[in-house]
């Protein structure tokens, strides 16, 4: 990938510029960005849209971030499947479109994406060698996309991320609590797909370290440890002083569902962890902090 682009020194005073706003992912980041960089500037898609090229080079032009956060994505799995199209509009041309922008301006990008590039079949964790071969339009669109912005970014760096939980909307996390809480009986859960949960408020910290380091290229971000979405449950309705035994589990081809999900794709991030010296917090702990339980 060398172009002839020369990485540049981490920014003294960030001007980032967080694309995605509205989103999950994209909420978080910029609560936690506005609060610690006074030139932040977010973007949600009605505000700025990855899929208008030219948009983007004009608000690059006229707004002068010296990065660039994408949290920008169909995320909703099932929905990629139904409108394949669109999903390849964000998710892919969205990141081509923003890495070439960057690429003119002079701008670093750090680009978010997911664990489902992965087939689930390898029956270990996944790290940044693995070949990616995803099984959903979801995943194959979202590859497509980090590809894009490795190849014409050299500076640009890629974060995979897994099984959002966090402030912004309700994820499995807290839809189940309200569940746990609405009603008495049994709840179904999916006895399979095993991926390392994520916090946002994670996401946030760790991608703010990544900014004032010298990183490029390709990282795995998720907080350990590794379980099924059944099991996640019953961890869940333990921490919040429910019984755990309410949790029945059921096999995922009872579910109706537009998309095939890999069964496991779990992320080592050894090598984020050597890189910024710290290891992953567990997600039991960030559940804590997220549900106010540790105030």
């Amino acid at each position: 990938m060398d172009d002839g682009m020369t990485r540049r020194e981490a920014p003294t005073q960030l001007r980032p510029l967080i694309v995605g706003a509205g989103g999950l992912v994209g909420r978080r980041l910029s609560d936690h960005f506005e609060n610690r960089h006074p030139h932040t500037v977010s973007a949600t898609r009605a505000e700025l849209d990855v899929t208008d090229r030219w948009r983007i080079e004009s608000e690059l032009e006229r707004l002068e971030p010296n990065l660039v956060i994408n949290a920008a994505a169909i995320a909703d799995v099932d929905r990629c499947e139904r409108e394949p199209d669109l999903a390849h509009r964000v998710n892919a041309e969205g990141p081509a479109h923003l890495a070439a922008a960057c690429r003119n301006a002079g701008v670093r990008l750090i680009h978010l994406s997911t664990d489902y590039v992965f087939d689930g079949q390898k029956g270990d964790e996944y790290d940044e060698s693995d070949a990616p071969h995803p099984i959903n339009v979801y995943g194959q669109s979202k590859l497509l996309g980090e590809m894009a912005v490795l190849e014409t970014l050299v500076d640009a760096v890629v974060l995979r991320v897994s099984f959002l939980f966090g402030v912004g909307r309700k994820t499995f996390l807290d839809r189940l609590i309200g569940q746990a809480h609405r009603q008495s009986g049994p709840i179904e859960v999916v006895d399979s797909w095993v991926n390392k949960p994520t916090s946002t408020t994670e996401i946030a910290r760790l991608v703010e370290r990544i900014a004032g380091e010298d990183m490029t290229g390709l990282w795995h971000l998720a907080n350990p440890p590794a379980l099924s979405k059944a099991e996640f449950a019953r961890q869940l309705l333990t921490l919040i002083g429910e019984n755990p035994g309410r949790v029945v589990p059921v096999p995922p081809h009872t579910l109706e569902l537009d998309a095939r999900r890999p069964p496991a794709t779990s992320l080592s991030t050894a090598q984020l962890e050597a890189r910024l010296g710290e290891e992953m917090k567990d997600w039991l702990a960030c559940a804590r902090e997220y549900l106010g339980m540790d105030a």
